[in-house]
């Protein structure tokens, strides 16, 4: 018997054998076994692919949506930016001469723009420029009301100028070039307490806090400190407006508005 008889019949014994059969066996699996983990491999390969591009395009998508809203807020900015520039400069006038109050066109260009922008103003944009405008509105001349003096004109010249800046950081904050954690908190101060200073209760003492008296013939930066040293003082009496309010509506004389006002000032200020 030569050596090739001799190891046909060793193959076939092991193949007869059940340690053969366990070999091959175990050979076909591991083969098997790999021709499925490719087949599987690929398949989650191609599945996970085609997610992976689904998810890119949507990035994509969102990613395009922000940048046009992006641009347009920075252009909507840049918008008020330059409005707001233009209405501090109709107030501006010779420093040696009386200061009288502007025409009220100045104040109707601006709020029609602060309407046109609002889409990207965001509330509390919108909220800090109507209280500007207000500001505004007080220098404006009205037949039927009595004009401001020149001492007041020039204060609010400044107040309108304070509030500009902070608008501005505003603005600034809401494009990511500035850190500040709440640029609109000075002009909500200043229009909380006028806010207060504006609404009498008969039979009340109400406003009861003489430091919080509002003055034009105060620096905005001097004033808004005051406020900030006297906050619990604030908010007490903000509270004392809701309550007088509340327990007056069968009276109607303060709408609202009012109230509303308050609460979101209070509620502002309790979270500062």
């Amino acid at each position: 018997m030569n050596i090739m008889e001799n190891f046909y019949q060793i193959a076939f014994i092991l193949l007869t054998s059940v340690g053969g059969a366990v070999i091959i066996i175990a050979a076909l699996s591991t083969w098997l076994g790999k021709v499925w983990a490719n087949r599987i491999l690929e398949s989650d390969k191609a599945k996970y692919t085609q997610e992976l591009d689904k998810i890119r395009h949507q990035f994509q998508i969102e990613f395009d949506q922000l940048s046009i809203i992006h641009e347009n807020q920075k252009s909507s900015f840049q918008r008020m930016i330059k409005e707001l520039h233009k209405s501090i400069k109709s107030l501006e006038q010779a420093y040696d001469e009386a200061w009288q109050p502007i025409s009220d066109k100045h104040y109707d260009a601006l709020k029609e723009v602060i309407i046109e922008e609002s889409l990207f103003l965001g509330a509390e944009g919108e909220k800090a420029l109507n209280i500007y405008l207000d500001f505004l509105g007080k220098a404006v001349y009205f037949p039927e009301d009595e004009s401001q003096d020149d001492k007041t004109l020039r204060n609010i010249y400044e107040f309108l100028n304070f509030m500009s800046e902070r608008i501005r950081e505003y603005f600034r904050k809401r494009i990511g070039l500035s850190s500040e954690a709440n640029p609109l908190l000075d002009i909500n101060l200043i229009a909380a307490c006028i806010l207060v200073n504006g609404v009498h209760f008969t039979g009340t003492n109400f406003p009861t806090n003489q430091i919080l008296l509002f003055q034009y013939d105060i620096s905005p930066s001097s004033f808004v400190e005051k406020l900030k040293e006297n906050m619990s003082a604030l908010k007490s009496e903000l509270n004392t407006l809701i309550s007088c309010i509340e327990s007056d509506r069968d009276e109607g004389k303060y709408s609202f508005r009012v109230l509303s006002e308050a609460r979101y000032y209070l509620n502002l200020f309790n979270e500062a």
